[in-house]
């Protein structure tokens, strides 16, 4: 079997796992948080004899009764423009990181990807159904993400920014998920329709920019539990600078991470034990 061949099976085998464990994770929350029983199993031992016909077990599972803010396929279809200002300090701060990336991990900064054009953002845009903050845009027309995962570039401590053919995807797999479970809770609590996925572990968690209200604030999700906003600055923009100071002076970041270059002149995180 070629090579190719070979990765794509693994890539898609690895997706259907992650697609599943989301499904799963979310009703499992959902139903212990919530009590939920349309998934547990009828009592073994009746208390009184019966001699009906037991009723037949749910074929369906309980949808949404509440607005999960999902609109995938209607999203705008012009991108706002970006403000100078905004564009300055998202590229003041990648020159901080590409200049030491150049330096010391080449290997690393060769997994950043060039531009996206102004119509693929659109499209990511239109695909989502969410208006895509400023600063993001900003950020794909730097780099439209990185390249794999592995030795690619990755925001402290595992987080790889997405393309806009990642953001979209993934937008799209959260919203699936997040609909199929019919838990009301879980929406804005493990996810909502109007957050934008911008970074990936490649195990089913990441960033997100909340624009529920419009404002971008980055949080993180965790397919397992809930979203995050602790421990994060509130914004992507500030991160990126965070993560340039840190490579610059030795760290720490995100909690004591330290950058540190590995054999093959890649960036890697670790926590000082």
């Amino acid at each position: 079997m070629r090579k190719g061949w070979g990765r794509a099976v693994v890539v898609a085998v690895a997706s259907v796992v992650i697609v599943l464990g989301l499904v799963f994770a979310v009703t499992v929350r959902g139903g212990r948080d919530k009590g939920a029983q349309w998934y547990a199993a009828p009592p073994t031992t009746p208390r009184t004899p019966s001699y009906s016909t037991p009723a037949p077990a749910p074929t369906t599972r309980p949808t949404l009764t509440v607005d999960s803010g999902c609109r995938l396929g209607q999203g705008p279809a012009t991108l706002d423009p970006v403000p100078e200002a905004t564009t300055r300090r998202v590229n003041a701060a990648w020159d901080r990181v590409e200049r030491w990336l150049n330096a010391n991990a080449p290997k690393t900064a060769a997994s950043l990807r060039p531009p996206a054009t102004l119509a693929r953002i659109a499209q990511a845009q239109r695909e989502t159904g969410v208006p895509l903050p400023a600063e993001l845009v900003a950020f794909l027309l730097r780099h439209d993400g990185v390249s794999g995962l592995g030795d690619s570039f990755a925001l402290p401590p595992f987080h790889h920014l997405a393309s806009t053919e990642t953001i979209a995807s993934q937008a799209k797999v959260m919203c699936d998920v997040l609909t199929s479970s019919g838990l009301d809770d879980n929406v804005g609590y493990w996810w909502h329709g109007r957050f934008l996925p911008v970074a990936v572990d490649g195990g089913g968690d990441g960033l997100f920019l909340d624009q529920r209200t419009g404002t971008g604030r980055l949080g993180d999700w965790n397919h397992e539990g809930s979203v995050s906003f602790d421990h994060r600055p509130a914004t992507l923009t500030e991160l990126l600078e965070q993560t340039a100071t840190a490579l610059e002076t030795g760290g720490p970041v995100d909690g004591g991470y330290r950058p540190v270059v590995t054999g093959n002149r890649a960036l890697d995180w670790e926590f000082p034990r």
